[in-house]
């Protein structure tokens, strides 16, 4: 019999290009909540780098998430920098590097499908063709994840990781959020360790709750926090989460 299923996502994804279907293969209604769970806080960055940058240009700027692109063009607004026409532009993916072409960079590179796995592939398949190793700038989360910056620097490359932004837990999340709304959705679907940190500190995480991750990264953290039997989102696509929902 078909019916409704409610799935809770951390965090607000209307602009993320990553629509929500609106049923699964068996014809269940797919009711979505999205609940914001973080804030997020730009950081200072020192004169010097700019003054190094317009010294030596970067030869690539990566870009692993639409709110680093922000955050950037804020902080390069801030200190009346322009971008150095020398430095190509790599994302994460297609709605990264459409979130960068309306900040009014120019993508050079983003991978077929998103993700970091499929980005260091071809990317450093990309890198390949070059006799040189290249100079990157990251731009990213203070905390996040570094498995990019780490393989590149791996492969040769001169990789200056710079944290823009931190992210803090919401202090009204219960005012959206309770324990049955997690005990009655077909899946809670967490979309960061943050996110995660920001939920399991108000509630329990119990086997009465059914949890997704965006990606290997979240599910892991999820186990280290002792919550085993973590559904993982087929490459993070919304559009393949009836292939997890039981």
């Amino acid at each position: 019999m078909r019916g409704n299923k409610k799935i809770i996502v951390t965090g607000e994804h209307n602009d993320s290009g990553n629509r929500y279907p609106a049923a699964d293969k068996t014809g269940n209604t797919l009711l979505w909540q999205e609940v914001p769970v973080l804030n997020f806080e730009r950081l200072p960055v020192e004169e010097k780098l700019f003054t190094e940058m317009a010294q030596k240009p970067f030869d690539w700027i990566i870009f692993t998430s639409v709110r680093a692109v922000r955050f950037w063009s804020e902080i390069l607004l801030e200190h009346n920098t322009d971008f150095p026409v020398e430095t190509q532009v790599a994302c994460i993916g297609e709605t990264t590097a459409y979130a960068a072409e309306m900040d009014g960079y120019t993508p050079d590179f983003f991978p077929t499908e998103p993700g970091s796995e499929i980005f260091l592939e071809e990317f450093e398949d990309l890198l390949s063709n070059r006799s040189e190793k290249p100079r990157l700038l990251v731009p990213a989360a203070l905390g996040g994840r570094t498995t990019i910056s780490d393989r590149l620097r791996m492969l040769g490359c001169e990789v200056v990781r710079l944290p823009i932004y931190k992210t803090n837990p919401r202090n009204d999340i219960s005012a959206h959020l309770s324990q049955k709304d997690l005990e009655e959705a077909a899946l809670v679907l967490f979309t960061s360790p943050s996110s995660v940190d920001a939920v399991s500190s108000l509630f329990e995480l119990n086997n009465k709750v059914t949890v997704g991750s965006m990606g290997t990264f979240t599910r892991d953290h999820l186990i280290n926090k002792g919550i085993s039997n973590v559904l993982v989102l087929p490459e993070g696509d919304f559009q393949k989460v009836g292939e997890i929902l039981c």
